[in-house]
């Protein structure tokens, strides 16, 4: 899965790269027809042409450009929907939670607070697997993890990567970038006793 995962992230530069790709030969498509034109010797009706192409084309740069990212913001949406609906791992549902959730503006921000008792398993509590996030992909994790007995972990998966926030008591600031693919805020606990308070939101602090 993490290898299809990164293909969708090699899908997006490619539709990027297509992307600058068709805008620039359709700027040099342009300047291969002034010069055709020029060197006929269509003199006044050609360079008059030419000028009235480029000044079309320079008109409608704008327009052009909205369309282009029109359509790829379209491929983005129907790309993370494909993505998320073949996705591994999700967020926990809020009913199979131990604690309380109340998500921001999506799944990957929010607040979460929760006190365990005996608790054995993984609460998936923020994230998914978005080629790319419409918010922004700068986030910020303020926690407070407190343990009383048993075992408890706190991380962030990158892709394949699990990142260690805590697996002490321990209160912190976490700063980091989503990227192509799993991202999730993960509590995994072996008869966990204990609290946990976590807000995720952007690093800048706007949403």
């Amino acid at each position: 899965m993490c290898t299809a995962l990164k293909g969708f992230g090699d899908c997006a530069h490619y539709f990027k790269y297509e992307r600058e790709r068709k805008d620039n030969m359709m700027r040099k498509l342009v300047s291969v027809v002034v010069s055709i034109l020029l060197l006929t010797g269509l003199a006044g009706c050609g360079i008059d042409l030419a000028v009235g192409m480029v000044k079309e084309l320079n008109d409608n740069e704008d327009g052009i450009r909205r369309e282009l990212g029109e359509l790829w913001d379209s491929f983005l949406e129907e790309a993370n929907e494909w993505s998320e609906s073949f996705a591994t791992h999700s967020i926990t549902d809020d009913q199979d939670l131990i604690g309380n959730r109340e998500k921001g503006v999506d799944n990957y921000v929010g607040t979460y607070e929760a006190d365990y008792s005996e608790f054995d398993g993984e609460e998936y509590i923020f994230g998914g697997t978005s080629l790319k996030r419409e918010n922004g992909s700068d986030l910020c994790a303020i926690y407070s993890l407190t343990i009383q007995s048993g075992e408890a972990r706190l991380y962030r998966m990158d892709g394949c990567n699990e990142i260690l926030l805590a697996d002490l008591s321990k209160e912190g600031k976490y700063e980091f970038t989503i990227h192509a693919g799993k991202n999730f805020i993960v509590l995994q606990g072996t008869q966990f006793t204990g609290s946990l308070m976590l807000t995720v939101s952007p690093e800048d602090g706007e949403e």
